[in-house]
């Protein structure tokens, strides 16, 4: 009788990947990332509209793309969310939390003043990107551990160190501050049981969303940081938040990679 094979020795074509955020820039670049490869990736996403652009988008790709909509500060919805992708494809090897980010991201919501930010902007900050990256990861423990694999990847920001002025603010800093620490802690709690745990941290990524509203002093601002004189782009994101996600990383678990061109 053959034994069962191992997780890390699949098949791209057999393995399946969770992505949050799959309609934005970074999400929709780890998602074609790994749809090229053959693998199976479920997009979940708040905007249906956006998730069939990237179904559009990544129509061609030799891997197969399911997405499913999802308020993922809402546990019913996460449950949801991956019960969809066990019903599609059967298992999960990984799970990228990239849904996150600043509400009504423009200029005018980077550095503020700690008078101009409400308890409900601090909280509702926190729950889009720690309570998602939480209750995805959670609702997948169980698959993960009951499969003795899996893998995770969340997504701060060089804002979690504060170190660099027009790179969020207190809301936002503080909280992805809190998805490096619930990275570290999942890592540990989860370890034994088969599950590596990982983050990725961008700094400025000029996405089509960005593209909207920065400016020529802001960019070169940013550039003026960097050692390559350059940003990462989304596809960098994507190929990193891949490389967590794919076998060739199994050894790796509870770091943060900076993909910022160099900043520190």
């Amino acid at each position: 009788m053959n034994a069962v094979p191992l997780h890390s020795a699949l098949e791209p074509h057999e393995r399946t990947y969770v992505v949050t955020g799959a309609g934005g820039g970074i999400g929709g670049a780890a998602a074609a990332r790994l749809l090229r490869t053959g693998a199976n990736v479920v997009g979940v996403d708040l905007s249906s509209r956006r998730l069939g652009e990237t179904e559009r988008q990544t129509k061609d790709l030799p891997g197969q793309f399911r997405w499913f909509k999802a308020n993922l500060t809402k546990e019913e919805d996460t449950l949801a969310a991956v019960g969809f992708g066990l019903g599609e494809f059967g298992s999960v090897q990984g799970l990228a939390n990239v849904a996150g980010g600043m509400t009504n991201i423009d200029r005018d919501v980077y550095d503020l003043p700690l008078s101009d930010i409400s308890l409900d902007y601090f909280l509702d900050t926190f729950a889009l990107n720690v309570n998602s990256a939480f209750l995805m990861s959670k609702a997948l423990e169980s698959h993960f551990s009951g499969q003795r694999y899996g893998k995770i990847v969340n997504v701060a920001s060089l804002a979690a160190f504060a170190n660099r002025p027009e790179l969020g603010n207190t809301a936002y800093n503080s909280a992805k501050a809190a998805v490096i620490g619930l990275t570290r802690s999942l890592s540990l709690v989860m370890g034994r049981t088969g599950v590596r745990v990982n983050c990725v941290a961008p700094g400025l990524v000029l996405s089509d969303r960005v593209r909207e509203w920065i400016d020529e002093g802001y960019l070169e601002r940013h550039l003026a940081y960097t050692a390559l004189g350059d940003l990462a782009r989304p596809e960098d994101l994507g190929e990193s938040i891949a490389y967590l996600l794919e076998p060739q990383s199994d050894a790796i678990t509870g770091e943060t990679l900076r993909v910022a061109a160099g900043v520190r």
